[in-house]
């Protein structure tokens, strides 16, 4: 009986473990904490936490409503996931998420009308998000995206100094880099989205137009953090930081369009695990994009102690739970693609594709997932 009850307990917190996604929990809360210190306010210890606390505790919040509003379009592409498997019961997910959005919203009053005023922007888009524009194209990317500079944001307005007005360029930056970001995620999930119904933008102009266009709000996002650095005054940030920061920001350029060159190489015939791969990598980089943002406000020895514990993790996280997550338990072969439908013929492009291997319905996650 004793183990029986203990498996159940481990199981459930495995299911919340997983819908956590806990590889992208550091860069939102990093963001944060660059906005605070990008303003040449005074950096109280509390400010700099609750920087950090609310957009990470509203990115969980996040990821239970949105695995709630798809638990029907997972149940069709991806069944093992916690909610269509039956491990978290959708009341639980749907619970979890207005609590932490809740704790956000008392965090962001605290801080004042102008941090609630964009807590209450960060629920609306993380709702309208998830309930709808996930499912319509661009317009859902733009959102997403939206949400990381709202982050940003939020940070500076907790301590609103003389040099806010620093912060829009790197505004600008965040929104196209988490635009690009997600516009990358829907890469891979095409034959489960046109299943579904979403009519996402590989499901309805082909991975191309998809690729061309997340490429060119990566090379938007590299423009505006390139202006935000080189224009930022030297009472805004942390002496020497525009060389730490600069120099941050060149290695997160080659590896972001590296890993938008593997794209473009199979842009008509796109390995299930490449699009994968491709935001795995995306997912670090932008860590690095966010610490070289926290780097210039608080300088490098600072950014190094926070910096490289978070690489580290979201890479073994990412290791251990990714796959399993998005793909399923069983095996994933490099041979399965999502085809561009611009070039598929037209029997193809019609109506529902038939799942792949790796989206058979498994019973459960392993833990090594």
């Amino acid at each position: 009986m004793v183990s029986t009850t203990h498996r159940r307990l481990r199981g459930v917190l495995l299911a919340h473990v997983q819908t956590w996604r806990p590889y992208t929990l550091w860069y939102v809360g990093l963001l944060g904490l660059a906005g605070a210190g990008l303003t040449g306010a005074r950096h109280d210890w509390w400010r700099l936490l609750a920087a950090w606390a609310a957009p990470t505790i509203g990115w969980l919040g996040g990821h239970y409503l949105g695995d709630w509003f798809d638990r029907r379009l997972d149940a069709i592409g991806k069944p093992h996931r916690p909610i269509p498997s039956g491990r978290l019961h959708p009341t639980v997910a749907l619970v979890c998420g207005i609590a932490c959005l809740a704790a956000v919203g008392a965090l962001a009053v605290a801080g004042g009308a102008r941090t609630g005023l964009v807590a209450l922007l960060a629920a609306g888009g993380i709702v309208a998000y998830s309930r709808g524009l996930k499912a319509r194209g661009l317009a859902g990317n733009l959102v997403r995206g939206m949400l990381g500079a709202l982050a940003l944001l939020y940070g500076g307005l907790l301590a609103p100094g003389p040099y806010l007005w620093v912060l829009v360029p790197f505004i600008v930056s965040i929104w196209a880099h988490d635009t690009a970001s997600n516009l990358v995620g829907t890469l891979r999930d095409v034959v489960g989205d046109r299943a579904g119904g979403y009519r996402t933008l590989p499901v309805q102009h082909g991975n191309r137009v998809a690729i061309r266009t997340a490429t060119g709000f990566y090379l938007l996002t590299l423009a505006a953090a390139l202006v935000g650095g080189l224009v930022a005054p030297a009472g805004s940030i942390h002496p020497g930081g525009r060389v730490f920061y600069l120099g941050l920001l060149a290695v997160v350029a080659v590896g972001g369009l590296a890993v938008f060159l593997t794209l473009h190489t199979h842009r008509t015939d796109l390995p299930v695990r490449t699009a994968l791969r491709a935001h795995e990598l995306l997912v670090l980089e932008r860590i690095g994009l966010a610490g070289a943002l926290v780097a210039l406000g608080f300088g490098l020895t600072r950014t190094a102690v926070l910096l490289l514990p978070i690489l580290l993790l979201t890479w073994w996280t990412q290791a251990r739970m990714r796959v399993g997550y998005e793909l399923g338990p069983g095996p994933v072969g490099a041979a399965t693609t999502t085809a561009d439908p611009a070039t598929s013929s037209p029997s193809a492009a019609a109506g529902p594709a038939k799942a792949p291997i790796d989206l058979v319905p498994l019973p459960h996650v392993p833990e090594h997932s």
